[in-house]
């Protein structure tokens, strides 16, 4: 009985509570209870606890915006800013002058990149207190991501009337500046910042590259002449002033202010090499180029760990045809271990402009080491040893090149093309047709694959149609050409044409260039389908003088008679 009268007791002391759910209101005392609740689990950071209690209230409390409040950033706490996000409208709907709650809900809404509702949020701010610091530069951001400049600088000039001229602000005011091309007064506020801050630069490095390609004419001349006047170890003004030079075309002063840059240790060289690059563009003289190759051994001096300037100096010495030097300034480049991979990549190429197929191969392999899935090096790989004659590596690297090309390759056609030989060297004559129809497809006319797709189908005596109307396109291109002219002879054999063959033939071996032993074999078998017996014989054995020990050709010779391979 003790029992059921503490559970009725129980019961009727909850009461009030229920009946206030049901009538959808909680006693203030409740509410205050309920929100200490819920902040004593927000404090200890157990935000899903706090949000459990607090939605609790929100059929019951409408009109209470800390409760939105502090559920949006307990939301965000949990990373949700998503569902943080209308509890922050609500808040700031319902207190629409709370600094918190509209600062709050404004960097939601630019997270969100919501910045009509941001600025529309803030403007609504600044009527309470138009120079309120934090708003302003709020404001200023979402006007910058709006494209509105002119108002971003209003707002910016608002926050600094409290907060004073702060590096970062004058970075921002000469962001805004520089997008809108005024660059004069851009420089003025760098000016300014130099002189009252120790160790600060004329602009920030990522504003650079704009204020760079707008130090165009005299005004700006004179503008950069005067600051250096007053900062004369300030490396970025005669680093500028190279562009106004460059418009001009005034190889000499502009070179002059690149090397006066380069005396500021404190300039990044990526833009030092940048510019220096932009400055050679003008030599077309034998002294603008030795002039140009002093100043980078005094860059090299300066920087003797930056390859940079190592890989500038392969260029000119490339440039002047020295590539055996060009080639030991890019691998000294390379050997720093910080080297770009078109540093790599100039290397194989000048090892094949000079014939070194094994160091093409070697330099390849160590650029792999470096960058494993460049579809590219794999290529020169595989290119270096398909012209050595491994076939079943060069297959290998050449198949690992495919693997990892890209759409933006430029190269894919050359892949291919030397794919296509390959295959067919491998006896893979089906893969062999599908690269060289891949090339054929981007590029027609290619004349590599024309020549060797048709005359290794001549080759299988397959397809014999299209083989001729390839090499046909190429012989009616290039008329003299021995190595075409004997590819459609041989496909016009191969069908039967033996007396349009000998015409084309005929004409192969008076090509300017000695023709090889394989033409003078099929003009020789040429002859012999003609019955032109002895005539066969004197061809066959031409061969045999230019291909030296060969069985077949022996046999002919002596069996006077064609001998099937």
């Amino acid at each position: 009985m003790r029992a059921i009268l503490l559970i009725l007791f129980c019961l009727l002391a909850n009461i009030p509570f229920v009946d206030a759910q049901k009538k959808g209101v909680l006693s203030p005392a409740k509410q205050e209870e309920l929100m200490a609740e819920g902040m004593r689990y927000y404090t200890k950071g157990d935000y899903e606890e706090a949000i459990l209690v607090w939605e609790s209230m929100l059929p019951y409390v409408k009109q209470e915006a800390a409760l939105y409040f502090y559920l949006a950033k307990s939301h965000v706490a949990l990373a949700k800013p998503a569902l943080a996000l209308p509890h922050a409208k609500k808040a700031n709907e319902l207190s629409p002058y709370s600094l918190d709650y509209g600062l709050f809900y404004s960097e939601l809404l630019m997270q969100e990149r919501r910045f009509d509702e941001m600025i529309a949020c803030l403007r609504q701010l600044s009527q309470y207190d138009e120079s309120q610091p934090d708003v302003n530069l709020l404001l200023a951001q979402a006007y910058l991501f709006n494209e509105q400049g002119d108002l971003a600088l209003e707002a910016l000039e608002k926050a600094n009337r409290w907060v004073g001229e702060y590096p970062e602000i004058i970075r921002t005011k000469q962001f805004i500046l520089l997008k809108k091309k005024r660059l004069l007064d851009a420089l003025n506020l760098g000016a300014q910042l130099m002189e009252q801050e120790e160790g600060e630069t004329l602009f920030s490095w990522d504003q650079m590259d704009v204020a760079w390609e707008l130090s165009q004419g005299d005004s700006l001349r004179a503008a950069y002449q005067r600051l250096s006047e007053r900062f004369p170890s300030e490396g970025q003004i005669p680093l500028l002033l190279t562009h106004v030079f460059l418009q001009t075309k005034d190889f000499g002063a502009a070179l002059g202010q690149l090397h006066a840059a380069s005396e500021d240790r404190s300039l990044y060289p990526e833009m030092i090499s940048q510019v220096a690059l932009k400055v050679f563009e003008l030599i077309d003289t034998k002294e603008k180029w030795s002039a140009a190759l002093d100043v980078t051994q005094h860059f090299i001096q300066m920087y003797p760990e930056e390859p940079r300037f190592l890989a500038i100096r392969g260029d000119l010495q490339v440039s002047a045809q020295d590539f055996t030097s060009g080639l030991a300034s890019y691998l000294q480049a390379a050997r720093l271990g910080k080297s770009k991979l078109e540093v790599w990549a100039r290397i194989i190429q000048l090892d094949f402009e000079l014939n070194a197929i094994d160091s093409a191969i070697v330099h390849a392999q160590e650029a792999l080491v470096l960058w494993p899935t460049h579809g590219f090096f794999h290529f020169q790989k595989g290119f270096g040893q398909y012209i050595k004659g491994d076939l079943k590596g060069s297959l290998v690297s050449l198949e690992l090149a495919k693997s990892n090309l890209k759409s933006e390759d430029a190269w894919d056609v050359q892949l291919f093309s030397i794919l296509g030989d390959v295959y067919q060297a491998q006896k893979r004559y089906r893969d062999s047709e599908k690269s060289f129809d891949y090339v054929l497809r981007k590029q027609p006319e290619d004349e590599h694959v024309l020549n060797n797709y048709s005359y290794y189908l001549s080759l299988r005596k397959e397809r014999l149609e299209e083989a001729a109307a390839m090499s046909k396109k190429l012989v009616q291109k290039f008329p003299t050409n021995g190595t075409y002219l004997d590819t459609y002879a041989w496909v016009l054999y191969q069908q039967g044409f033996y007396t349009e063959a000998l015409v084309y033939l005929e004409l192969a071996v008076a090509d300017k260039d000695p023709a090889g032993a394989t033409v003078w074999e099929h003009l020789g078998d040429t002859l012999y389908q003609l019955k032109r017996i002895e005539d066969a014989v004197v061809a066959w054995k031409h061969a045999k003088k230019l291909v030296g020990e060969n069985l077949i050709l022996d046999k002919k010779i002596e069996m006077k008679r064609i001998i099937e391979n």
